[in-house]
């Protein structure tokens, strides 16, 4: 391996992995997990070192894009001169570039269907991001909402802002794409399983899965959706409370997964970043990046709470 050292506990990720992964990727991620364990018979095969120069291409969400640059400055600042390509052509098209053999690594955000793990795809998590409801500090609107308004506003059958208990006045959702992975996340809950899982006529899609347009579409009576870390602490915006909660609370409903999605036996090189990747320095790397994100959408209100959080 590049590194140094590697952490004496198991990784979970990996582990959760093991229990879903075809025979081929089940050898590679044990590979993974027994070498960084402390207890591990001398005879088992460890994994092969990684050659000079190598290359892991990853490609994957817009929502993976500061994860993914913020792996790569440091995993290739402490690796023994691998490089790591990032590109962000969507879920679908990094996906499509793996079965292909054009990239390493997908980084998606949502899970895998059952007949791309039947294509030998492998899912390793790296956690979950809580995904905001969002408004413009400007909307007066300063209620709580529940599950259930919250889908029919998506659907379109809560047009007014007096419905759910603000000032009357027109409601417009600000959607993303369906090829949003955020997005699609919503179609895992049941309140959007009650109903075609379909945007109403009140609703205005971004042009691109973008957070930035989205708080840039908002104005004073849109309401919209983001992944929290892009939007905590940022000026100008509102982060709706859900029955009571926000995103900061772990009893918060709504979340997305992020994974990052291997092939059969990937490389040594592979091997090498997803082990660093769910490791300890890899997980600092992510929470760099999640906090970098903030800044490259809006203004941060460094010296006083979120503006207006209802």
């Amino acid at each position: 391996m590049s590194h140094k050292k590697f952490p004496s506990i198991l990784n979970l990720p990996l582990l959760i992995a093991l229990a879903t992964s075809p025979m081929a990727a089940l050898y590679w991620s044990l590979e993974s997990v027994i070498a960084q364990s402390p207890s591990v018979s001398p005879t088992v095969p460890l994994p092969t070192a990684v050659p000079a120069g190598a290359i892991v291409r990853i490609d994957g969400s817009s929502s993976m894009v500061a994860v993914n640059q913020s792996l790569k400055q440091r995993y290739e600042k402490e690796s023994s001169g691998t490089k790591v390509d990032v590109g962000s052509n969507g879920s679908e098209a990094a996906l499509q570039a793996l079965l292909d053999g054009k990239v390493d690594i997908a980084a998606i955000g949502r899970p895998l269907t059952a007949a791309e793990k039947q294509k030998g795809l492998v899912p390793v998590s790296i956690g979950r991001e809580k995904i905001a409801i969002i408004t413009s500090s400007k909307n007066p609107h300063s209620g709580n909402v529940t599950f259930e308004q919250f889908a029919k506003v998506f659907r379109g059958e809560i047009t007014n802002w007096s419905q759910l208990g603000g000032t009357p006045g027109k409601v417009r959702f600000v959607d993303r794409p369906e090829t949003s992975d955020t997005r699609r996340s919503f179609k895992s809950y049941p309140v959007f399983k009650a109903a075609p899982f379909k945007a109403g006529a009140i609703a205005e899609t971004t042009s691109q899965d973008s957070t930035a347009e989205v708080i840039q579409k908002l104005g004073d009576d849109g309401m919209g959706y983001a992944v929290y870390s892009q939007v905590k602490g940022v000026d100008g915006v509102k982060i709706v409370s859900m029955h009571q909660t926000l995103p900061s609370n772990p009893a918060y409903p709504f979340s997305q997964p992020r994974y990052f999605v291997a092939k059969g036996t990937p490389s040594a090189a592979t091997k090498d970043f997803l082990t660093y990747a769910t490791g300890a320095s890899g997980l600092a790397a992510i929470a760099a990046a999640n906090q970098a994100e903030i800044a490259t959408i809006a203004p941060r209100a460094d010296s006083a709470p979120s503006p207006a959080v209802s």
